[in-house]
């Protein structure tokens, strides 16, 4: 393949570029990433480049698809994202006479001698997951990742296409697996013993189902269906068997990835009935637990995503004929020292389910005693496998048995969900929710500097071992795996990187292996829905909330509001470094004219440092503290404790009957539920660019995407706003209706949990069908790296 800077070196080279190279070398500064490259090129052209003549490349093109520049005595080292997840190594020399293409290996040794100078050992660990695919098929297109249930059902289909006899065998053998609480599935292997009885059988049964009325209940056939080997699972009545049969007589026939979808949507192989979600940190409950440290978005997401998924398996089950009812567990840590929250409850049923529970698991110390209180989401490493084997036991007896599905949410719980999917032998789902890897920065190359306050070599290494070792992926959008096209993904910062002085990962996760699946979560909208929408029952919780908002005094509420009418600028969030809250404080004392129109309304924490046992949530709130000072805010903020789920519905109404905005000021979001819920209220949404959002809201029409690295840009998008609606009155509620159909068009709980089942359900065809040993090595290698790295430093840490 042609090197992209042919032309902008050599003996056609470009001054302008051998200039700016110089430039580089001559800057003192070693290091530098994207936006730093820009803006310096920028600084010595003037203005960015254009494309140059003949279809050459400019030096701006070249430079805005670099990631990262590493600079030398006399070259400069840069890694160039030609494309999506794929990417080129070079070391570029002062005179650029050439330029010479390099191994991933070779430059993560050349970021180690960069940090560790003359201490840099070659010959170090080194990580790589890449050679364990081979049992995988991989995706070529770049637009496929994020749809691995489209690629894979095709490849399948494909199989079964090209190789009819291997391939049907083994769908009947797959089939006639299945049994639940002692009862056979869809095929009773001791009637039908191989593939051409079976496809007979089909023909036969097809017949006669044909010339039933539909509406016959299944168990009126149960008994003749029963004599000719079929079992029920393939529908509730003769219309819905017909179906199902037919589906699978026409794949046979002519393989389809639509009708293999079809066909194992509609059936239960396996029947998914029992879940276990695991998420281990955190304040897990469903009262007084939001704001806390490391509890916000996750736990509602969850909850919300429990009662979607208990509805939608409810009426599947249904319709495959089999009487079951399911059965729903949240597996979490037991806090002994739990507050006003039910967190030291070990079994708690989850409102508005029928059979859902949060199951809590305490943790334990070296000598097997009960750890009594909350430990921060990066100090827990060392609990997790004693954790992982208690909530097997517990869970078993739960359930009565192994569950049917295991799905794992931040890195502790998909790495407690893959110790348990090891054990039980069952499909593993992971969920990120967040990667803290693209969130900290420089959380990799000086992760020595951090490791005492978040433990990332631990936490880095668990999420390889889980985000190789699991089934698939789900994630909230398509950038959370391969970022945008001048940015790197959350996931794909995970291809190559390196922790110096400890290990290189030359290959951490192969995201062209059809394991990602992207599908955004919804909004409960029993809870969630527009200002100007009457529902019944909520009066009496819009007068409390009123009074709490702008008038009640409470130890834990800070700050009196003048105005109370004054439209509100809003925020929910975690108080942490990341969530930015002081950002927002910043950019409202930055502006007077924000201060004259607009109240600031905060819901983040406690505003008393005594009230919180985490370091960085404390900083915060110190520094909170002092920029309302310093801005003399005093009269125009309300600064509240974190709203419970049930109650956040009203607050984001109020809000918006009083014309305000939400604002999500966060310097990275992987997703951002709260914006989803401002938006379904109705309240004109404010949400940074760096992350999920920007597949959220379509700027402009259903919301406003901000630059959130500085408070005077916050500052600056708030004031355009407020000053375009006294020019245009309809353009709060142009933006605001905007926002609610973005929502109920895109973001749902009911398509999240079709889907999610229907990855479960195929994933584990896909598992059950893999015949080569590729998989089996894979699980070894990450084993390996398990004990021999990651337990050994997280027993140092305990």
């Amino acid at each position: 393949m042609k090197n992209p800077l042919d032309m902008l070196i050599g003996s056609h080279g470009r001054p302008g570029f051998r200039d700016f190279v110089g430039r580089l070398l001559d800057g003192g500064r070693r290091f530098l990433l994207r936006n730093d490259l820009i803006l310096l090129y920028e600084e010595f052209q003037g203005g960015v480049g254009v494309p140059g003549a003949n279809g050459a490349p400019s030096v701006a093109a070249f430079l805005s698809k670099v990631q990262e520049v590493v600079v030398r005595e006399s070259s400069v080292v840069a890694v160039h994202r030609h494309a999506i997840a794929r990417y080129r190594f070079y070391i570029i020399h002062r005179d650029c006479t050439a330029a010479d293409e390099i191994t991933v290996g070779e430059y993560l040794d050349i970021k180690d001698a960069f940090v560790l100078g003359r201490d840099a050992a070659p010959g170090g660990l080194r990580i790589d997951f890449m050679p364990f695919y081979d049992y995988s098929p991989i995706i070529k297109d770049t637009r496929t990742i994020g749809n691995g249930i489209r690629f894979l059902s095709r490849y399948l289909s494909s199989n079964i296409f090209q190789n009819p006899s291997d391939w049907n065998d083994k769908l009947f053998r797959f089939i006639k697996l299945h049994s639940y609480g002692g009862q056979q599935l869809l095929v009773n292997g001791n009637v039908i013993t191989d593939f051409q009885s079976f496809y007979m059988g089909l023909q036969t049964m097809l017949e006669r189902m044909s010339s039933l009325a539909p509406e016959t209940p299944a168990a009126d056939m149960a008994r003749e269906m029963g004599i000719e080997g079929f079992e029920p699972g393939w529908g509730n009545t003769a219309g819905g068997i017909a179906e199902s049969m037919q589906i699978l007589f026409d794949l046979l026939n002519e393989p389809d990835d639509t009708l293999l979808e079809s066909f194992i949507r509609r059936v239960p192989m396996p029947l998914i009935s029992r879940v276990a979600i695991i998420s281990p940190h955190g304040w897990f409950a469903q009262d007084n637990v939001l704001g806390r440290p490391d509890t916000g978005g996750q736990v509602i997401y969850i909850l919300d995503q429990v009662r979607a998924l208990e509805r939608h398996l409810t009426e599947a089950i249904r319709m495959t004929g089999i009487e079951v009812r399911p059965h729903i567990v949240v597996i979490t840590r037991l806090i002994p020292e739990a507050g006003d929250t039910t967190c030291d409850v070990r079994r708690e049923k989850i409102y508005n389910t029928e059979n859902a529970w949060i199951l809590r698991v305490p943790f334990r110390e070296r000598d097997l005693s009960v750890t009594p209180c909350w430990i921060s989401r990066f100090h827990i490493w060392p609990y997790l496998e004693r954790f992982a084997d208690d909530a097997i036991t517990e869970m078993t007896g739960e359930f009565e048995g192994r569950p049917d599905l295991i799905i794992g949410n931040y890195s502790d719980g998909n790495l407690v969900a893959t110790m348990m999917s090891d054990r039980l032998g069952v499909i593993q789902c992971n969920i990120a929710h967040a990667l803290e890897k693209t969130k900290y920065l420089f959380s990799d190359l000086y992760w020595r500097d951090m490791e005492q306050d978040y433990n990332f070599s631990l936490q880095f290494t668990a999420d390889m071992i889980a985000m190789n070792k699991c089934d698939f992926i789900i994630s909230s959008t398509r950038q959370e795996i391969t970022g945008t096209e001048h940015t790197m993904g959350q996931y794909e910062s995970y291809q190559f990187f390196s922790l110096p002085g400890l290990y290189q990962a030359a290959g951490g996760i192969n995201l062209f292996t059809p394991k990602f699946n992207v599908i955004p979560p919804g909004v409960d909208e029993e809870v969630y829905f527009p200002y100007y929408e009457a529902r019944v029952g909520i009066s009496g919780d819009r007068d409390v909330w009123g009074r709490r908002i702008f008038s009640d005094e409470a130890y834990n509420i800070h700050g009196t509001l003048v105005n109370p009418a004054k439209p509100p600028i809003f925020t929910m969030a975690r108080l942490d470094r990341i969530k930015n809250i002081t950002g927002l404080i910043e950019a409202f004392g930055l502006s007077t004219m924000l201060q004259e129109r607009c109240n600031l309304i905060i819901a983040a924490g406690s505003p008393n440092t005594e009230d919180s046992k985490d370091a960085e949530e404390r900083a915060q709130i110190g520094i909170a503290h002092s920029l309302i000072a310093k801005y003399n805010l005093h009269g125009r903020i309300r600064w509240l404790p974190g709203v419970d789920k049930a109650h956040t519905g009203v607050v984001y109404r109020i809000m918006a009957e009083l014309r305000g905005v939400f604002v999500q000021p966060a310097h990275f979001e992987a997703f951002g539920l709260t914006i989803l819920e401002a938006m379904l209220s109705g309240l004109p949404t404010f949400a940074t660019r760096f992350g999920g959002p920007i597949e959220i809201i379509e700027d402009g029409n259903s919301g406003f995407l901000i630059n959130t690295s500085r408070s005077e840009l916050i500052a600056k998008a708030l004031e355009e706003f407020f000053d375009a609606t006294v020019r245009d009155e309809e353009l709060w509620g142009k933006i605001s209706r905007g926002g609610v159909e973005r929502v109920r068009k895109n973001f749902n709980w009911k398509l999240y949990s079709e889907r999610l089942v229907d990855l479960a359900k195929l994933y584990g065809f896909w598992r059950y069908s893999i015949t080569d040993k590729g998989k089996v090595r894979m699980n070894l290698y990450s084993d390996s790296i398990f004990h021999f790295l990651f337990r050994q430093r997280a027993a140092d840490i305990k």
